[in-house]
């Protein structure tokens, strides 16, 4: 026991860790299963809502650290998109003849049959039918960054225009798959030109194309007025609270005065006429009430129910008279000027704002918008600030001919600048003039990315945009500005739909397969070896749990070939304990002792065991760096099991055995 101190306690730690890891996935499932509860009744849909409130950051907190299914075993869509490079080339050329149309048809023609970049091929066959005519690059394209550079330069700025192209439409397709809701998406460039998008959960691909290939709108907003902001979110309340504040001050003022009447003695004719005045006077102050605004009103009705509150009562009448700006109160910047609030107070705003009356009161004055994620200290959880915008925008991105990020030489601090075209730099020139101090929303697709303020007129067009952090928001926001006109058109190319019923069907069958596989292993190893089959029945069980917790823990996606893997690894797990057996058994056949044979068995075992699962793992990674898709999720289980394998079956069944020597040996049996 002494002995294996050490050992006994790595392996308790590693085991907590693991079901600690495995919880989530677990309280994930829970939480599934509570809300798939509610039907489709409208009183079943407040439930659910009411139920998202409560419970919604606990599910989203449990999925985040689950296991994440592919889309095999969820359902949902698989979309191959392709930037149509050639339109790019086509819409760069400043001017075209029969060479160029030339050159463009036999570049088309290699494309359809070929994986390469479409620019070197363009170029391959520009040499070969426009050079020799005496053509250049340069009599059908220029690039400021080339000039009036050769070949080469220009092929470099057309590739890099291409790459900016593909970048644009991934941040575009990226955001809006996040304001869609969808959970757990995956978008990835693959190659030079083609994005890949998994979408699990979602089954319609009509939605999905209008999702996906819809033009990217960018606009150019300023924010409101704080004045108009407060009348707006105090009509906002007053519509949600169903309460007319006047109507509460009126009810709250005649109280008051006939609770004065009734308390006068009626013997007392100079109090009685004290009283009667106080009464006009109430009645007075209550007619003049009547002409103030409905937002005063509301403000003093609010005051006189309040006094002799707590500070408890206080905040819950608050938020019974304010019910939405109450969900922005909480998002108050220290500043008292920023307002951040969480992804489920966003979703929550975002469904009141979407509800037809109450966007009838504030559409045609304001505009209300979040920023994208921003992280924040805690895990798996992310803020966005809100914005009150003019509700129409001033400019949109088709003003925008370029965008570029750099470092500002005179501060060292990254730096967009953005020039327009003349119809652009007209109204800027009058919006910057107007609106020196203010600052100007640059929104894509609804989502706010940056809100710079104008710090004096911009005559020309050309536009410094400071403030963005660091180089890479400096390039994220020069793809959102040069992203409100795609350069070239984006379409799919492929797509597979994989329908709930076949997921649900495909987890139950893997399921079932590893469950038939275990039981087998277990049955056969208890039959054949007796003692040593259980233990090494139980360092099964352990390698399953280490390797779902190490899927777990680093993000992995579970697919149906990597439940395969995993049933490769039930096999692998016994497959060491076997060749450890078969080996202490014919040291005790030689007539050495239990303990002696033990030794013996686990050191002289070890180095072909290691040999085995070394060259295994190794094809793991071989599969991983090679293969696509499914075949990675195969390696990745594959490797994990392994390796857990490896642990459980010479570290864990050699600390129980030895536990087992020390008190009982007798028990120790191999069939």
């Amino acid at each position: 026991m002494r002995k294996n101190r050490a050992k006994i306690i790595i392996i308790l730690l590693c085991i907590i860790g693991a079901v600690y890891a495995l919880y989530p996935t677990y309280r994930s499932q829970q939480l599934k299963g509570d809300l798939d509860r509610f039907g489709k009744s409208s009183q079943d849909s407040v439930k659910r809502e009411a139920w998202k409130t409560a419970n919604g950051e606990d599910l989203k907190d449990a999925n985040a650290k689950a296991i994440k299914l592919g889309l095999d075993l969820r359902g949902g869509i698989y979309v191959t998109m392709e930037v149509d490079v050639l339109k790019f080339i086509d819409e760069q050329a400043l001017q075209k003849d029969d060479l160029f149309e030339q050159v463009m048809a036999a570049t088309e023609k290699d494309e359809a049959t070929s994986e390469d970049p479409v620019v070197p091929l363009f170029v391959k066959h520009f040499n070969e039918i426009a050079k020799p005519k005496g053509k250049s690059l340069a009599n059908y394209f220029y690039f400021s960054e080339a000039g009036a550079g050769d070949d080469p330069a220009i092929q470099a700025a057309l590739q890099k225009g291409v790459d900016e192209a593909v970048d644009r439409a991934i941040e575009i397709i990226r955001n809006r798959v996040d304001q869609f809701g969808l959970t757990e998406p995956t978008i990835q460039k693959e190659g030079s030109r083609r994005i890949i998008i998994e979408l699990p959960g979602v089954g319609d691909p009509t939605q999905v194309h209008q999702l996906l290939q819809g033009t990217a709108q960018l606009e150019f907003r300023l924010l409101k007025e704080p004045e108009v902001v407060k009348r707006v979110l105090d009509r906002i309340d007053r519509h949600l609270s169903g309460d007319t504040a006047l109507a509460r001050l009126e009810k709250v003022d005649t109280a008051k005065a006939d609770t004065a009447k009734a308390s006068a003695p009626a013997t007392d004719t100079a109090k009685t006429a004290a009283v009667a005045d106080t009464t006009k006077k109430d009645s007075t102050a209550n007619a003049t009430t009547a002409h103030l605004s409905p937002e005063d009103s509301a403000h003093r009705a609010d005051s006189i129910a309040e006094i002799g509150m707590s500070q408890e009562q206080k905040y819950a009448h608050f938020v019974k008279t304010h019910p939405f700006t109450s969900i922005l109160q909480k998002g108050m910047s220290r500043e008292g000027n920023d307002i951040y609030v969480t992804e489920s107070d966003r979703a929550l705003l975002k469904s009141i704002l979407s509800r037809p009356d109450v966007k009838a009161i504030y559409s045609d004055e304001m505009a209300f918008m979040f920023s994208r994620p921003l992280p924040t200290t805690k895990a798996n959880e992310n803020i966005y600030e809100v914005y009150f915008l003019n509700s129409q925008p001033e400019l949109t991105g088709k003003v925008i001919t370029d965008a570029r990020s750099d470092i500002d030489p005179t501060s060292g601090k990254p730096e967009v600048t953005m020039q327009m075209d003349d119809d652009g730099t007209r109204v800027w020139r009058r919006v910057t003039k107007a609106s020196i101090g203010k600052k100007v929303a640059i929104v894509l697709d609804s989502v706010v990315y940056s809100a710079p303020v104008v710090n004096g007129e911009i005559p020309n067009g050309n536009s410094q945009i400071t403030g963005t952090g660091d180089m890479n928001e400096a390039n994220l926001l020069k793809i959102v500005l040069k992203a409100g006109a795609l350069p070239a058109p984006v379409k799919i190319i492929q797509e597979s739909v994989v329908g709930p019923s076949l997921g649900a069907d495909s987890i139950a069958k893997g399921t079932a397969s590893i469950i038939w596989s275990l039981l087998v292993v277990v049955l056969f190893m208890g039959f054949y070896y007796v003692t040593g089959g259980v233990v090494a029945d139980l360092a099964v069980m352990i390698n399953l749990l280490f390797t779902a917790a190490v899927l777990a823990t680093f993000g992995a996606t579970l697919t149906l070939p990597g439940m395969a893997g995993l049933v490769l690894t039930v096999g692998i797990a016994v497959d060491a304990n076997v060749l450890i057996y078969e080996r202490i058994r014919e040291e005790l056949s030689l007539g050495k002792s239990l303990k002696l044979a033990m030794d013996d068995g686990y050191h002289r075992a070890f180095a072909p065991i290691f040999d085995g699962h070394l060259t295994a793992f190794f094809s793991g990674v071989i599969l991983y760096a090679f293969g696509t898709g499914t075949v990675q999720g195969f390696a990745v289980t594959l490797m994990i099991g392994v390796s857990a394998s490896l642990f459980t079956a010479i570290i864990i069944t050699r600390v129980i055995f030895d536990l087992i020597m020390e008190r009982n040996p007798e028990l120790i049996k191999f069939g």
